[in-house]
């Protein structure tokens, strides 16, 4: 990926006691940091002001019980990277990750259990229906879906090549599948590599391609429709995708056509987007690489960049907001930011 990466440093305090001349010098035990400089952080998931979750890099499970004033870190039974973490209720979660690890709790997070998913291949992400009906995507086109909470995975392939182009069945072979998401038991969106975005109306027994609309907007080879990270639907017919090169991709009819977002910035964004996603009151988010995080205000039409109040120049992987004030920040060098104001102001989260 391109893009400049730096270091945000993270400074500790080092306390050493002297008692009398004559005393020896007792090392000081150093506090086990619960975040540190050498987490990667992918996603996290905001159950309500209190309750929170990251997922990262080595299997790493994070779950605060105050706001973020203070985090645990929950044992996972595993050393794979977690991508993605999904909670259909309060007790009920799950998360997927590298090799096809799947680990879901009954509990609210408090323990987590690892599931057969038939699979070793990377799961970015995950979309539940309620307790038992769920969906996760990954490597090689795949699809997995489950009727009884994770208890059983069945693989639904997604690639097709009939009645396609040459260029087409290029892009169509084998994809990666990086977002999923499902608005209600029968309307859901996939997307991945080569700009694929899928769509079904039938509780994904049958997928259909939406991404040529894109055809003519600025792109003029399905070749050229970047990469999607990220898919959010507020409704079966509002919906935002964000890929390679800052693009974002919005529709208003359910996916039939889509059309680039226009931005306005003092410099463009050549970095991908990872996430985006509209919130309640129509203020939108996406974040990205080289610290990128772009909005747009309620009834605006164009994007702009966003301030963190601080030089963040890691990737940005995971954005979640409780509420139109509340929201969680998540990313590279153990980066999590919390926001109380909706984003006008953020704040480092040290643990």
């Amino acid at each position: 990926m391109r893009g400049h990466w730096r270091v945000l440093a993270l400074a500790g305090a080092v306390v050493v006691a002297l008692a009398g001349c004559h005393a020896e010098v007792e090392d000081v035990p150093l506090v086990e940091r619960k975040i540190s400089i050498a987490d990667k952080f992918y996603d996290v998931k905001a159950i309500d002001a209190d309750h929170a979750f990251v997922v990262g890099y080595l299997g790493k499970i994070l779950a605060t019980e105050n706001g973020g004033k203070s985090w645990q870190v929950m044992p996972s039974g595993t050393d794979r990277a977690l991508y993605n973490v999904h909670f259909a209720d309060s007790a009920n979660g799950w998360i997927s990750g590298q090799d096809g690890i799947m680990l879901h709790t009954t509990d609210g997070g408090k323990t987590w259990q690892r599931q057969n998913t038939g699979t070793a291949v990377y799961l970015f992400a995950l979309s539940f229906l309620d307790g038992k009906h769920g969906f996760a995507v990954g490597d090689r086109a795949t699809l997995l879906e489950t009727r009884d909470g994770g208890q059983n995975w069945s693989l639904r392939k997604l690639s097709q090549s009939a009645g396609l182009t040459a260029e087409q069945a290029i892009t169509s072979q084998d994809p990666v599948l990086y977002g999923v998401q499902f608005v209600d038991q029968e309307y859901g969106w996939v997307v991945g590599e080569f700009g694929k975005i899928m769509h079904t109306r039938d509780g994904g027994a049958t997928w259909v391609e939406q991404q040529n609309s894109l055809l003519g907007h600025g792109v003029f080879d399905v070749l050229d429709i970047p990469t999607f990270f990220g898919v959010h639907f507020t409704d079966r017919q509002n919906g935002l995708v964000a890929g390679l090169d800052g693009k974002i991709a919005r529709t208003s009819d359910g996916g039939a056509t889509w059309r680039f977002e226009p931005m306005k910035l003092d410099y463009p964004i050549i970095d991908p987007l990872f996430r985006a996603f509209t919130m309640p009151n129509g203020t939108a988010w996406a974040v990205g690489a080289a610290g990128e995080i772009v909005h747009r205000d309620p009834g605006a039409t164009e994007w702009t960049r966003a301030k963190l109040g601080m030089e963040v120049l890691t990737w940005l992987r995971g954005m979640a907001f409780v509420s139109a004030e509340d929201g969680w920040l998540v990313g590279g060098f153990g980066l999590i930011l919390h926001t109380k104001d909706g984003g006008k102001t953020w704040l480092p989260s040290l643990g």
